[in-house]
């Protein structure tokens, strides 16, 4: 078994609960790891043996451009997608941290990760 991730992941998107936030927008930062069994792609050095990277970002980019109110709930579709598009994904943990969040006070990140087990 290998961890494959892929990390620091930048979007701007429109999730939040304030009215401000639909319509202006924030940064996101989002990481990704997936648990996998490699042993094919070490024996045979074939992408096929593995998780393709550039999938994979495509669809967290997918996910992240529905707009919605909870960062849980974005994590948990994306936690959903990725397992549903590889079987041989074991465990799959997301995290997402919006920038500046507005809660009053200086904050760099809030954050949301949320994991998933066959």
């Amino acid at each position: 078994m290998a961890i494959i991730s892929l990390e620091g992941l930048e979007f701007f998107a429109y999730h939040g609960v304030h009215e401000f936030e639909k319509e202006q927008g924030n940064s996101f930062i989002v990481d990704v790891e997936v648990e996998v069994d490699v042993s094919e792609a070490e024996k045979t050095d074939e992408l096929s043996g593995t998780i393709d990277y550039e999938v994979l970002f495509k669809l967290v980019s997918a996910e992240m451009e529905v707009r919605s109110k909870l960062l849980e709930h974005v994590s948990s579709r994306i936690c959903d997608s990725i397992l549903k598009n590889w079987l041989q994904i074991q465990h799959v943990k997301v995290k997402i941290g919006k920038m500046n969040p507005p809660i009053g006070a200086v904050c760099k990140m809030s954050g949301v990760t949320v994991t998933r087990s066959r």
